[in-house]
């Protein structure tokens, strides 16, 4: 796990804040080796759009990098099913946002993030047939937005295939979706056609699904029938294209040196080497790997 060392008066754990002439802060980070760093966001400004009838939260491992064959990376994520409005994003992100709200009204401090973690939430509509994706950019305040048609994604049933998930009896369906191979397994005994990230529209809820190159798995570990808010915050959002954000999130990724810099983040790295601490090389590139290519 990479170690962020980040304070605002906690204790032993540094992000440094300085003020400009223009009033904006500037963060400094220290941490263990290069890895993207989420900000936090307020949370206590929002519109409740719906609520839950169904709430599952779904442990979901990835590929931390081209080596990382045991998908050691991880995150808990929430999908909320409304009737209105569907949703679904980081469990552990939302709940630090909510911790972190409050602690720095109080105590003037709060805990950053996992890397692992994930920064995006998508918020479907039922009636409109559309997908809102909001995107927070690493070491920024900035969240990017874009809007698309609820896929219609063509699946091919495998009656015969079969597994049980959270005791729930599953078939499988196999699909291509955004450059990928997937293969789900869902439970016909929940009749919403949802599931995990963008995936939906088979003949009940899917549970667990997976890519045929062994790099992601979401896979539901809780389920629940208690009503909770399904949200929009008010945050600003920098709208684009799908189109746009796919070509700006690769280009972040694979010059990734070179845009932390451009967001004014001083960031240090804490590594052991002979150059002792040092900061970020900008020649740093992040592994990409996107769910969606």
């Amino acid at each position: 796990m990479k170690r962020i060392i980040n304070t605002v008066l906690c204790g032993l754990a540094i992000v440094c804040c300085t003020t400009k002439a223009n009033a904006q802060v500037q963060m400094s980070y220290a941490m263990d080796e290069p890895t993207f760093m989420i900000t936090h966001k307020d949370v206590s400004k929002f519109q409740q759009l719906d609520s839950s009838r169904v709430a599952i939260t779904y442990r979901y491992n990835f590929r931390e990098s081209a080596a990382d064959d045991s998908l050691k990376a991880e995150d808990y994520m929430t999908l909320l099913v409304g009737r209105n409005y569907v949703s679904f994003f980081s469990k552990n992100l939302r709940e630090l946002d909510e911790k972190n709200t409050e602690s720095i009204k109080t105590t003037m401090s709060f805990d950053t993030p996992e890397s692992s973690w994930q920064g995006y939430d998508i918020l479907r509509s039922v009636a409109r047939g559309t997908m809102t994706v909001s995107n927070r950019v690493p070491f920024t305040d900035d969240v990017c937005q874009y809007t698309e048609p609820v896929p219609t994604i063509e699946w091919t049933y495998i009656p015969e295939d079969t597994a049980t998930v959270m005791g729930f009896h599953c078939h499988a369906a196999t699909c291509e979706y955004g450059g990928r191979k997937w293969k789900a397994y869902y439970a016909c005994n929940i009749l919403l056609p949802y599931g995990p990230w963008k995936f939906g529209g088979l003949k009940g809820t899917i549970l667990k699904v997976f890519d045929a190159e062994h790099n992601f798995i979401f896979e539901a570990e809780g389920l629940t029938q208690k009503p909770e808010p399904i949200v929009r915050y008010d945050w600003k959002y920098k709208q684009m294209t799908k189109e746009e954000w796919l070509k700006f999130e690769a280009n972040m990724y694979k010059n990734a040196g070179a845009f932390v810099k451009n967001t004014g983040a001083r960031v240090i790295i804490m590594d052991d080497s002979d150059r002792g601490f040092h900061p970020l090389n900008e020649s740093w590139e992040q592994y990409y790997n996107p769910i969606e290519k």
